[in-house]
């Protein structure tokens, strides 16, 4: 008994950060309080392609809440200067 009790709650704690949780628009959670990121993109919004390591993408930029991350520093720049050409795609 006790330890069902241990494996529910471990697995409410774990279901309380959103594991595994992915939008259709392949954007993620991380927050909700007034003035912070509240998704990050997990795709360049330039290119399209996959951000394979977020961690370690060297270029990012937050625009209407949402952290854009880049694989190069031309996407990052072009992004940059207009935003809304390449989120309207």
């Amino acid at each position: 008994m006790k330890k069902a009790l241990i494996i529910c709650l471990v697995l409410m704690f774990a279901a309380s950060f959103g594991c595994g949780n992915k939008s259709q628009n392949d954007e993620s959670s991380v927050g909700t309080e007034a003035g912070v990121v509240t998704k990050v993109s997990l795709t360049d919004p330039v290119d399209g392609s996959k951000i394979e390591n977020f961690e370690e993408a060297k270029y990012s930029y937050v625009y209407n809440r949402v952290e854009y991350r880049f694989n190069s520093k031309k996407s990052y720049e072009a992004f940059k200067k207009d935003p809304e050409k390449y989120l309207s795609k």
